[in-house]
């Protein structure tokens, strides 16, 4: 199995080769340095475990992409999945289109469940969605 910071570095490296430059959004994060983002008091990570992206609207709507999950607050309820339990994913409007500055997008796991994420709508959508399907790519392997 890869490492935590081999897995980040090729989904941030996925993020931004699919992402129009500048990568500097509103609401959406991709941690290619040191960790440092809103949500860093909110969640506890397990050993080893680092944060990859981050779509954070408010304290009580965001999501978090890590090297091994998903969590994700929607109007303050927090559900999360490891990504090797995800199956598919509907994007949801992450274009933009009726301008619209975010999205919601479904995460579908193996068990049936859906978790519903944030997704910044525009060219920062490429973060959160190449991390998602890089990450749930390298665990499935």
């Amino acid at each position: 199995m890869k490492s935590d910071t081999t897995i980040k570095n090729i989904c941030v490296a996925a993020a931004k080769r699919h992402t129009i430059k500048p990568i500097d959004f509103p609401f959406t994060t991709l941690f290619d340095g040191e960790h440092s983002g809103d949500l860093s008091n909110q969640i506890t990570f397990s050993e080893s475990e680092l944060p990859i992206s981050q779509t954070f609207i408010a304290k009580s709507n965001w999501t978090l992409v890590t090297t091994r999950r998903i969590v994700s607050c929607i109007n303050g309820q927090v559900r999360e999945t490891a990504a090797s339990n995800v199956n598919s994913w509907n994007w949801g409007n992450f274009k933009g289109y009726k301008g619209e500055h975010t999205s919601i997008g479904e995460i579908k796991l193996d068990s049936g469940d859906v978790i519903n994420i944030h997704i910044e709508a525009g060219r920062a959508s490429m973060i959160i969605i190449y991390s998602i399907m890089t990450l749930v790519g390298q665990l499935k392997k």
